[in-house]
């Protein structure tokens, strides 16, 4: 696992470059690799080797997102000045893609890509294709005229929702208690009262 700590933990602290001379950290010097393409044979390389694998395998076994590490390794290279930052961006979707081919070699079926949607962004996406479902019914009923609907309407207002919502969405509606006793309106008071 040392080696993992070596890729993901080898970055600059905020403020490092202040602290030493230019020129005497590796981030310093004129990058050795100018070439995307001749950077992107050095990481796919460096992915087959025995250890680096096995680390990398390890730590998306242990449930490390595919988008960290790839981050983590191409900021690493970056910092010992293997390539600038333009060429870790112009390659960064393909080493993504790499690692996650990766991970399927060594049989790794559980890995999180880094990209996957929150219970919150789900939600929040239900609630809105919800809102959306309601306004498409309500517009049809004003007119009278269901026929209309097609079948594009009813796809496009469909709740794409996960397992947890849908079972909270079959759950028994709330009860509204009647017999609560209705609390009276006081009329504001002070200087910003609105007067009658």
């Amino acid at each position: 696992m040392s080696e993992m700590n070596d890729i993901l933990m080898d970055g600059s602290i905020p403020g490092e470059s202040l602290t030493h001379e230019f020129g005497t950290m590796p981030y310093d010097q004129v990058p050795e690799i100018e070439d995307p393409v001749e950077a992107l044979d050095y990481h796919l390389d460096r992915m087959q080797e025995p250890k680096v694998r096995k680390a990398m395998a390890d730590a998306l076994t242990l449930g490390i997102p595919v988008k960290d590490l790839n981050l983590g390794m191409l900021r690493a290279a970056v910092f010992q000045s293997k390539h600038d930052m333009d060429t870790m961006f112009t390659i960064a979707s393909v080493t993504h893609e790499a690692l996650e081919l990766l991970a399927e070699e060594e049989g790794i079926d559980d890995y999180l890509t880094g990209f996957e949607p929150t219970e919150e962004e789900m939600e929040t996406e239900y609630t809105i294709e919800s809102m959306k479902a309601q306004k498409l019914l309500e517009k049809h009923a004003k007119t009278g005229d269901l026929k209309n609907v097609t079948k594009d309407d009813l796809q496009a207002t469909e709740p794409k929702v996960s397992g947890i919502l849908v079972a909270s969405m079959e759950s028994e509606p709330m009860d509204i208690d009647e017999d609560m006793p209705e609390q009276e309106m006081t009329p504001p008071k002070g200087l910003m009262a609105r007067g009658t």
